[in-house]
């Protein structure tokens, strides 16, 4: 899974701020909760707690935004997006469990209790038929829900979804990375001891390409809020649905076999730096959903890797906005 990749370069090496050019992203201010007119809904669902924020004028075309997975949260990844589509669009996004505003949780949130949960969210929200928009962990959910509920799912937009693939990089040594007690919070326990200035360079060394941060304060205090989350809490810095993929020398499910299941129009979105989801994993998953039969295309951004929603928020925004526009137009 694309997390997977991520998680074992974070623990296995030092941060490098990769710079291919030095192209600059102009500064938009904005970050979902400086939108006008947001809400927040705190909802209980399926026994824990599910944080919604919610923009836009209501009777409008609904899109769902799901975040990614470990230190990933809604106000984080969509710092950009989500206040650009609430100008035209009823925008949701979710805090999937222990992310966010949405814990604790208690027990365990493999793939069939996630979408339970999901399902369950989009019902107690009263949303019948929707776009989902959702990136690396989110957007691999967005993938299962909709083959499970076709007639929900109007289109996708989907950022390097993870579980296109059978195996990842190093996969004997993330799997036994995991079963070494203690491990699995090594990272919380490292983080809650850096102050700000130490989790902004880390921050900054996740950008590629030249890209830089609109506001790295506002999104250095959001990953500060998650890391304090899951270290009070004492969850795992990978989520249940990452760990339960990984064996010895294959993952024990990738979603392959969904992508056949989707029904709705799709545009799939990679940053051409990335090395968490490979451009022949991707290639592959596209091709599948054309040859059956669903329509799909895919845009690579240049000078972008994984986070690419924020490392080229014009580009993306624009992108996004545009796929959206062309289908409610129709």
């Amino acid at each position: 899974m694309t997390f997977l990749r991520y998680f074992l370069k974070v623990v296995t090496e030092r941060p490098v701020n990769r710079m291919n050019d030095t192209i600059e992203t102009r500064e938009i201010p904005n970050g979902i909760e400086n939108v006008p007119g947001l809400k927040h809904h705190n909802l209980n669902v399926c026994g824990g707690p599910m944080s919604v924020y919610e923009a836009g004028e209501k009777g409008r075309p609904i899109v769902v935004l799901l975040h990614g997975a470990m230190y990933d949260e809604s106000r984080f990844i969509w710092d950009q997006l989500f206040p650009f589509l609430s100008r035209d669009y009823h925008v949701f996004a979710l805090d999937s469990p222990r992310h966010g505003k949405s814990r604790p949780w208690e027990g365990y949130l493999d793939r069939a209790r996630l979408m339970d949960i999901l399902h369950n969210t989009f019902i107690q929200l009263g949303l019948e038929n929707f776009s989902l928009v959702g990136l690396s962990m989110g957007g691999s959910l967005s993938i299962e829900y909709a083959s499970l509920h076709p007639d929900k799912v109007k289109s996708m937009v989907l950022f390097e979804p993870g579980g296109l693939t059978e195996k990842v990089d190093s996969q004997f040594i993330v799997w036994l990375y995991i079963k070494i007690p203690g491990m699995l919070r090594m990272l919380s326990r490292k983080y809650i001891k850096k102050d700000h200035a130490a989790i902004r360079k880390l921050l900054e060394s996740i950008y590629v390409g030249g890209s830089k941060a609109t506001d790295p304060d506002r999104l250095t205090s959001i990953l500060e809020d998650e890391i304090k989350g899951r270290y009070k809490y004492g969850e795992n810095d990978m989520d249940d649905w990452q760990l339960s993929c990984i064996g010895p020398f294959r993952l024990k499910w990738n979603l392959l076999d969904r992508i056949p299941l989707i029904k709705c129009p799709t545009l799939w979105l990679r940053g051409a730096d990335s090395v968490l989801v490979k451009q022949f994993e991707i290639d592959r998953a596209v091709k599948l959903a054309v040859d059956s039969g669903t329509k799909a295309e895919l845009k690579v951004i240049q000078n972008a890797g994984h986070i690419l929603p924020l490392e080229r928020p014009e580009q993306t925004n624009l992108a996004v906005k545009a796929f959206l526009d062309k289908l409610d137009h129709q």
